[in-house]
């Protein structure tokens, strides 16, 4: 990785990320929105930004298309339109484990829709309606809803870290094992046959991607008291520690497939570039850990001091140097 590789890469996410724009405008916004309509059900300003954009946004161009990166070829439009969709669903199943106390076994059971009548909210239709929108277009495989009803279980044990006494290593456990199954829950989308190499590189890849998120939402998951590695370890030198490591094993578990050299070198590069964010939020984190001394304590810190804002021209030109850096480990 260099400045030009730096470059090239930035401009294939800003192409991907204008391609899938249009798919969900011309796509997936009018199945969204037929689909609220049928169910007599609207979504918040927030579930609305994340269920029509972010989600499937972020899934296709950080999650899918460096998944495949690794395999030398892009989605297929039946791939994208599917992941789209399922996008989708998966925010509101995220936002549902938040908001219900429902054992695994019911939210599996909204999996295979055979959820008692009474229990089945407004949320569960829409994601009934939106699943038979995916079955128009796609049959969903056994080894896709197994790992549906895995990643699910998972997220529903995150709740976890709404306990302010968890240990950082079971923060670290738990965020691995959401995370990786998520990925892998993607993976399943493609129509792909995976090495275990392969999706090893693919469970790592989320592991790596939630400690990012974690290092971005430090003043929100304070607000919400959520724990998380950012808010349990003893200072913020120890949280860089464990992303670099993290990050470490990401690559090597690249160089571990039997992808060609070409495709590795790729996908390092494009994950690097995305991960680079994580690298100027520490930077800037270290700089509250110094203002506010040992031991770390996020409840001084006020938001600007917690919040990475990458509107700054030189928080974005600090991600040059930190894809470089992340590239070459």
């Amino acid at each position: 990785m260099n400045y030009f590789g730096f470059i090239s890469t930035a401009f294939s996410y800003a192409f991907s990320t204008l391609k899938q724009m249009k798919l969900m405008r011309s796509f997936l916004r009018p199945i969204v929105n037929s689909s609220l309509e049928k169910v007599n059900y609207t979504l918040s300003s927030k579930e609305k930004k994340k269920v029509d954009f972010y989600y499937p946004l972020f899934n296709q161009i950080v999650n899918i298309e460096n998944y495949l990166c690794l395999k030398g070829r892009k989605t297929s439009l039946a791939e994208a339109k599917r992941m789209a969709i399922i996008s989708a669903m998966a925010t509101l199943y995220d936002d549902l484990i938040d908001e219900e106390n429902f054992e695994k076994e019911q939210y599996h059971a909204i999996v295979d829709k055979t959820i008692a009548t009474e229990m089945v909210t407004p949320k569960i239709k829409l994601i009934f309606e939106l699943d038979n929108q995916l079955r128009k277009i796609w049959t969903p495989s056994n080894e896709f809803i197994k790992a549906l009803k895995l990643a699910i279980e998972w997220q529903v044990i995150s709740k976890k870290q709404l306990d302010a006494s968890i240990s950082l290593d079971e923060i670290l456990s738990i965020s691995e094992k959401k995370c990786g199954n998520s990925s892998l829950l993607w993976a399943t989308v493609v129509d792909e046959e995976w090495t275990y190499e392969e999706k090893l590189f693919i469970y790592q890849s989320g592991l790596v991607g939630q400690l990012v998120n974690d290092l971005f939402d430090a003043f929100k998951d304070r607000e919400d008291g959520v724990a998380t590695f950012v808010t349990k370890v003893g200072d913020i030198h120890q949280a860089k520690e464990i992303f670099i490591a993290a990050c470490l094993k990401l690559n090597q578990s690249i160089h571990q497939t039997k992808a060609s050299s070409t495709y590795k070198t790729k996908t390092i590069q494009r994950l690097a570039c995305i991960h680079s964010f994580a690298m100027v939020a520490l930077e800037h984190l270290e700089n509250t850990n110094k203002k506010y001394g040992m031991p770390w304590d996020m409840s001084k810190a006020s938001r600007a001091e917690l919040v990475t804002d990458m509107a700054f021209v030189k928080n974005k030109l600090k991600l040059v140097k930190y894809s470089i850096f992340l590239a070459k480990l």
